[in-house]
């Protein structure tokens, strides 16, 4: 897998909330990630390039403008088509959130 990965964390700003990280990713052609953190809530915005994304069984198709959240618990796997570039945003599961997963896609 050819990447390049620019990665920051968050403190919290108070009490009770959860520790994230960002990390904006380059990855190349045909590469693939078989098995994303599944232990933390994560968040994929997609900035450029296609790729398919898997959430169990579903599989979702990245291009720029698509933003996809995936809760704890949940098993995902990234395969890219050409260079995809995006945000990975995971952070400590929130007990409050739904537990299932769910897609935004906007036009760039």
């Amino acid at each position: 897998m050819t990447a390049a990965i620019v990665s920051a964390s968050a403190s919290p700003i108070s009490d009770g909330q959860p520790a994230d990280s960002q990390k904006l990713m380059s990855l190349g052609k045909n590469s693939e990630i078989p098995d994303l953190d599944k232990f933390k809530d994560g968040t994929i915005a997609v900035l450029e390039g296609v790729g398919t994304l898997t959430v169990c069984d579903q599989t979702v198709t990245l291009t720029p403008g698509v933003f996809v959240f995936v809760p704890a618990g949940i098993p995902r796997s990234l395969k890219v088509q050409t260079t995809l570039n995006l945000l990975l945003i995971d952070c400590e599961p929130d007990p409050d959130l739904s537990e299932s997963a769910w897609l935004m896609n906007f036009q760039l």
